[in-house]
């Protein structure tokens, strides 16, 4: 793992600098490495999404699967920063969400940034100084689905540390509570004595007012007690939370199945269904557009799906429509992919339509090249090419994948706008990867859930 520095190695006072410089000065040193996930858990749904994020698995292996979940036991954060009073408040403020999706670089949905859109986490003064190091924990956030911890560590006494210094392990506990729990992480470099971090984890319903208990007691080399303990409470989420409970039953191929509870947060969707089965699930609402999935969890009969939020362009569908397939039914040795390619010379060249699956096509609009991102702008012809798996490839054979999930822009069409990294230069190659089945998958299940907002 190559972790990014300042190039020019000079150490400057950072004590009076502006939260705006810091955050100026942030954008500047984002990490070269992407989060490395300890183990993944991958399972075939109905239909296909856009595969995304970095792994050992090959691109083609990729376009096949949908990565559902992290669990992680024990984690190993690097990073390596800067000591500055006005550093912490320029990182509540902005960039702990912003950043960790930065790292994880597609494939999670974007609803936590909500978190500080609304300010719907809650402050902490929690720190813990030990061995001359100080952990600090800046944030938490719980809305019944997930918790968000964003926290802080610094070397202020350390010249400049080292990539061995830069490492904590830490296990979470719950007071009274032993929930499963599935999850990710990420970490950002800021400067010579800093590193930030933010860890999401998908868990199983928490008492109320539950105590978060964090146990860390080896920073880098170092060992000591940094143990922590914040509070986890639903008072900002819960009046922005829509529970809805169908207790709908239903059938794929004689396995059974009940829609026990559909909750919208402020941040994301859970699906609650009470099987013993090998069953998949996915939703749409009532324009057709797929949520974006979230990994989830399952045991005992009971299954918990989580998804992204309801689309900006219809935020309170009338229903959602729950898909159900067979998550064994899908026969691999009848997939074969196909790519299809168009060159993209400047706006001139555009629209271009691609050939996509089962007849339909996608159709490129628009590219607009940001400062520091490239918008791909396209309408599918239909649900089942809504969100394909387009990749980006300069002239030196370098390709990019999307680094957020695909955005619907319209409500009478399935048009779309999907973001990549800045790219090199401005000519480059769009290549669509397509799957084909030789025996077409079964037929999903679709059953429609109204939803009363009021």
């Amino acid at each position: 793992m190559t972790l990014q520095t300042d190039k020019k190695g000079k150490e400057k006072d950072w004590s009076t600098e502006s939260s705006e410089a810091v955050q100026s000065r942030l954008k500047q040193l984002g990490p070269s490495f992407t989060f490395e996930e300890l183990w993944e858990l991958h399972k075939r749904s109905v239909g296909k999404s856009r595969p995304s994020g970095k792994g050992s698995m090959t691109l083609r292996k990729k376009g096949m699967i949908l990565g559902y979940a992290v669990i992680v036991c024990a984690i190993l954060l690097t990073g390596i920063g800067l000591y500055s009073p006005s550093i912490g408040a320029a990182l509540q403020k902005v960039f702990f969400i912003d950043l960790f999706y930065k790292n994880v670089r597609g494939g999670i949905d974007s609803g936590l940034y909500q978190i500080e859109k609304q300010n719907l986490g809650t402050t902490t003064d929690v720190s813990v100084t030990d061995q001359d190091i100080r952990l600090t924990v800046a944030e938490v956030f719980y809305d019944g689905i997930q918790f968000v911890v964003n926290y802080q560590v610094d070397y202020p006494k350390k010249q400049k540390i080292k990539e061995e210094d830069a490492a904590v392990y830490y296990n979470y506990k719950f007071k009274d509570a032993h929930p499963t729990m599935i999850g990710t992480h990420a970490f950002t470099i800021t400067g010579d004595h800093t590193f930030i971090g933010t860890t999401v984890f998908n868990t199983e319903p928490l008492p109320e007012n539950a105590r978060l208990h964090i146990e860390i007691r080896r920073i880098g080399t170092t060992d000591g007690n940094w143990d922590v303990t914040v509070p986890i409470s639903l008072s900002k989420a819960k009046p922005l939370t829509k529970i809805v409970r169908p207790q709908t039953a239903g059938t794929y191929e004689h396995k059974k199945f009940i829609v026990n509870q559909i909750t919208f947060t402020p941040v994301g969707t859970q699906l609650v269904i009470e099987t013993d089965e090998e069953l998949s699930f996915l939703l749409e609402d009532d324009l057709e557009t797929r949520f974006d999935n979230a990994g989830g969890m399952g045991g005992k009969g009971e299954v918990r799906r989580n998804f992204g939020l309801p689309s900006e362009v219809n935020p309170k569908p009338p229903y959602v429509i729950l898909v159900v397939g067979d998550a064994t039914n899908e026969p691999l040795n009848t997939l074969r992919q196909r790519e299809e390619y168009a060159d993209y010379t400047g706006p001139g060249s555009l629209p271009v339509t691609l050939k996509g699956a089962r007849g339909g096509t996608v159709t490129i609009t628009d590219v607009q090249f940001l400062e520091d991102s490239t918008v791909v702008y396209y309408e599918a012809s239909d649900a089942a090419n809504q969100k394909p798996f387009l990749i980006l490839e300069d002239s030196s054979g370098e390709r990019f994948t999307s680094q957020k999930n695909d955005v619907r822009t319209s409500r009478d069409s399935f048009a779309y706008k999907v973001e990549y990294p800045k790219l090199p230069s401005s000519r480059f190659k769009f290549e669509l990867v397509v799957n084909e089945y030789s025996q077409e998958p079964k037929e999903p299940v679709k059953i429609k859930i109204p939803i009363d907002w009021e």
